[in-house]
């Protein structure tokens, strides 16, 4: 089908040719990548961008068919994966979407993955717009794929393709452009919830949204007992969310609004659900039935 060509990231300082030559790596990349191409063009074509080190260069030549980054210690905060997404559009001029090589739970080993920490970083990956490369014959956890001494509970296989399911069926409203436009999001009366907008924080709620040509599209992401802001849980420690029944939110929207909607891949296996709503003095209130890692708010003008 096709070629992944990889990479070792940034070497740290000057590297040589047998005959003593400084190597531009970035310039090596593009050249590598065009070459690839014009041998064979009607093959796709992947470079991984390790820490995101030459993504310009590589993205920059327009070949690649998705941007594929592997990201460790140095990019290990949520906040990094929307840089890394943002970024890569610049690059790429909006062609490609970005796919994460991200390793969970990096220090456990003979054990089982910790789902809470596996589900929340996936919410926000897929709420970014991106993938996650991860699954094969097993769950990855080492960039050595053969290694299995972490293995996916029978819940954790369960749940893992919903999230796919969910991030396969909902792909228009994920990944089907737009432009990033942050609403302004309030809880109701009645609920003692910290919210914020985007970056993720402990002990919050965290909302993000995109607007599209229809439509706008909110996530809400479940911080509340969240114990990192970094997405690798090396050790496994990520806690369960606190689920969150009944809550009302407030919506700042100049737009008339036809539709409110809530799917989530962690209830009713990810079925489109309606919920009613009222209109008034710019602003849409609803109430949310639950949010436990990530729900998506879609509202239709």
């Amino acid at each position: 089908d096709g070629y992944q060509i990889d990479q070792l990231g940034w070497r740290g300082g000057d590297r040589y040719t047998y005959s003593g030559q400084t190597v531009n790596f970035n310039n090596a990349y593009a050249k590598f990548v065009n070459a690839m191409h014009d041998r064979h063009p009607n093959k796709d074509l992947i470079m991984n961008s390790v820490g995101s080190f030459g993504s310009q260069a590589i993205l920059g030549t327009g070949h690649p068919v998705l941007a594929y980054n592997e990201c460790w210690d140095y990019e290990k905060n949520f906040s990094e994966l929307r840089n890394i997404v943002k970024a890569n559009d610049v690059y790429s001029s909006g062609k490609a979407k970005t796919v994460f090589a991200a390793y969970m739970n990096y220090s456990m080993d003979n054990c089982e993955f910790n789902t809470p920490g596996v589900l929340l970083t996936d919410a926000v990956m897929f709420a970014l717009g991106g993938g996650h490369l991860e699954l094969g014959v097993h769950m990855l956890c080492r960039e050595y794929f053969p290694y299995t001494g972490v293995r996916m509970s029978a819940g954790l296989r369960t749940q893992i393709i919903r999230y796919y399911d969910f991030h396969t069926a909902y792909e228009n409203w994920l990944r089907g452009g737009g432009k990033e436009e942050q609403l302004n999001v309030t809880v109701g009366e009645g609920k003692n919830v910290g919210l914020v907008a985007w970056p993720p924080k402990m002990g919050k709620l965290i909302t993000f949204s995109r607007k599209q040509d229809d439509a706008y599209v909110l996530h809400l992401l479940n911080f509340l007992n969240a114990d990192s802001e970094s997405w690798r849980d090396m050790n496994g420690t990520m806690p369960a969310p606190r689920v969150v029944t009944k809550l009302p939110l407030e919506v700042q929207m100049a737009d008339k609004v036809s539709h409110v909607y809530v799917p989530s891949p962690d209830y009713h296996a990810g079925a489109l659900v309606e919920l009613p709503f009222e209109q008034q003095n710019g602003v849409v209130k609803f109430t949310l039935p639950q949010l436990k890692y990530w729900d998506m708010i879609v509202i239709e003008k």
